[in-house]
């Protein structure tokens, strides 16, 4: 090989080199200006509590340098807003955002933050000013006119007062003024009105009872049942129900009428039974057949076995007549 051979050969390979080294760079700052354009890039948040007034970019992009701008007010507290693609995109070009959605059914929901009062704690304020206005009864509440839960901001007390109350004892019916979080501070005011059912206690049969089974002090309980619900002759006085029997089956935990029970049969038609014959001071006994079925006081008929005599006498006891 001749020198000046060896020499292009060493250019050639110089000039390889070098050009390897302008691609490798090229290829580099590619890569570099890529990553950097990607870590620019914003993305959608993938939701959003609001707890301020307005909405700002942030609250819906990451990644964006204009993060405080604001873009309009907030929901109401305790609402949603939903931003659809074609929204946030305009949002994203309008402000320079480096977004654009994947799909056309992406999408951001934007919630506020509320403090909530139920409803049912308006029920336990009201119910203590029932109270305080001289219900002594055990009672439920309705409203007619249901108030819902009260919504305030976020950072508001979940307090209430009442400044107006007014109450109808003869009628069982009361308005009344709701404000919250305090009547300093009314952020939120609600007028309600409803009424009261008074409630009586009633006993009723544990468990089902059947024709023959004598009721027990022990079997009975006692439910709570709306003054105006209460059919007629239905039985009040758990006293009313010892020592009866159903004249047919009974079910538990429902209130019974009077005439649904009976006093339990002492003698059945055809027991041998034992008559008793009473005068003054002298009592006989003689053995006797019931033609009839009878309670304890009940007149029945009887025959003295003795004498085929047919007599009639009150139940005494179990299988026990006595003639007078």
């Amino acid at each position: 090989m001749t020198v000046a051979t060896r020499e292009f050969l060493e250019r050639l390979e110089l000039a390889a080199r070098i050009a390897l080294f302008i691609f490798s760079i090229s290829v580099g700052m590619v890569v570099l200006l890529a990553g950097t354009k990607q870590a620019l890039a914003a993305t959608l948040r993938a939701e959003s509590i609001i707890s301020g007034d307005y909405i700002k970019l942030g609250d819906i992009f990451n990644g964006t340098k204009n993060a405080e701008y604001i873009l309009g007010p907030a929901p109401a507290p305790g609402k949603d807003m939903v931003l659809n693609a074609r929204t946030l995109y305009k949002i994203a070009a309008a402000l320079d955002v480096d977004w654009s959605p994947s799909s056309s059914t992406e999408q951001i929901v934007l919630k506020r933050e509320a403090s909530v009062i139920p409803e049912v704690e308006i029920g336990t304020v009201l119910e203590s000013e029932l109270k305080k206005a001289g219900v002594e009864d055990k009672f439920t509440l309705h409203f007619m006119n249901p108030p819902g839960d009260i919504v305030l901001p976020a950072n508001a007390a979940t307090t209430m007062e009442v400044t107006a109350f007014n109450f109808d004892a003869q009628k069982d019916n009361f308005n009344a003024v709701i404000v919250a979080p305090s009547a300093e501070n009314p952020l939120k005011r609600v007028s309600v009105s409803g009424r009261i059912d008074r409630l009586v206690a009633v006993p009723v049969l544990k468990s089902s009872l059947k024709n023959g089974d004598i009721i027990g002090a022990m079997d009975i309980d006692f439910i709570d049942i709306p003054n105006n619900r209460i059919a007629n002759g239905t039985i009040l006085d758990e006293k009313d129900l010892v020592n009866m029997t159903p004249r047919r089956v009974l079910h538990g935990g429902k209130p019974v009428i009077i005439n649904e029970l009976e006093h339990p049969k002492m003698v059945d038609r055809g027991d041998a039974i034992t008559l008793i014959f009473a005068n003054g001071p002298m009592m006989l006994t003689v053995k006797g057949k019931s033609m009839q079925a009878g309670a304890l006081g009940d007149t029945v008929r009887v025959s003295n076995t003795d004498s085929n005599k047919n007599l009639q006498g009150v139940v005494t006891a179990h299988r026990e007549v006595t003639i007078r």
